[in-house]
Parts: structure tokens; C-alpha cells; sequence
């Protein structure tokens, strides 16, 4: 008789632990930062800048210290029009880590939107000049050409 309910109580506690597996498996998992900026990468190339600047807002909540999201949606602000935006969204980006990977690209779209969409050229020199140095400094060739290529358009006008 004793084991008997032992055996049932063994049983019972299987089928409690498997509804809570069971029920553990089907619960949706919280998305990381990354997994974020990743889907608003996927979102903005198919030209929804809106649900893009969403999505990436939302990885800055997960982690505000996740520097790609910055990136991503001062990009999408700029694709919306929203370049004032954009460049604060760049700005605060580049003061979390100011020697990140990332941060010569938030650089040259300053330089870029205060060029080509708000007639800021001192702002626009300034920020290529200073993706310049961070990309010399990277040690990326490819990003330094392209910054004086964008300094050497600039120049001319300032």
C-alpha cells in the first residue's frame, strides 16, 4: 500500500513538473537588444522607417547602453525627415562610447543630414573631420577614404 502512494505521488509530481515545462516552453521569451536592432535593420530595409525607429526604440530599452541601436534609429529618423532628431539620436549614441565601432558612422550621418538637409556645413566639416580621426584611428582604410571624400565635397562650399 505504501508503495502504491508513493508511486502516485511520484506520478502526480511528473505531471505537474511536465505542465510546467509545458507550459515554460510555450511562454514567449523577452527579446534582447540585439535581436532588437536586428529586426529593425530587417523592418527599415523594407522601407518602413516608422515600425523600424519602434523596434529600435524598444532595444534601447532593453539595454540603453547598446550603442547599434543608436545608429539605427538615427538612421531611420533621417530616412523619415526627422534630422534634428537624428542628429541628437547620433549625439547621445556617440557619448556612451565615443571609441565604439559604430561611432565614425553616427559621425558621418551628422556630417551627412547637417550637409544635405540643413545647410549646416561648419557642422557638417566638423563631424567628417572627426569620423576622419575615428576611422584613422580604427585602422579602417575604407572609412577614412570615404570621409575625405565626403570633406573633400564639403569643402569646396565652406
Amino acid at each position: 500500500m505504501k508503495q502504491i502512494s508513493i508511486l502516485f505521488y511520484f506520478i502526480l509530481f511528473c505531471f505537474v513538473l511536465g505542465g510546467f515545462i509545458a507550459f515554460d516552453m510555450n511562454m514567449e521569451k523577452p527579446m534582447s537588444a540585439v535581436n532588437y536592432v536586428s529586426l529593425g535593420n530587417k523592418i527599415g530595409m523594407s522601407g518602413d522607417h516608422v515600425g523600424a525607429s519602434n523596434v529600435f526604440k524598444s532595444s534601447m530599452k532593453v539595454d540603453p547602453y547598446y550603442i547599434p541601436a543608436y545608429l539605427g534609429l538615427g538612421i531611420a529618423y533621417g530616412n523619415l525627415g526627422r534630422n534634428k532628431e537624428a542628429v541628437e539620436v547620433f549625439k547621445e549614441g556617440i557619448k556612451l562610447g565615443n571609441v565604439h565601432t559604430f561611432v565614425p558612422q553616427m559621425q558621418m550621418g551628422i556630417a551627412t543630414i547637417a550637409y544635405d538637409k540643413m545647410n549646416n556645413d561648419e557642422m557638417a566639416v566638423k563631424y567628417v573631420k572627426k569620423a576622419l580621426q575615428a576611422y584613422t584611428d580604427q585602422g579602417n582604410y575604407a572609412g577614412v577614404a570615404l570621409a575625405a571624400q565626403k570633406l573633400k565635397q564639403i569643402s569646396p562650399k565652406s
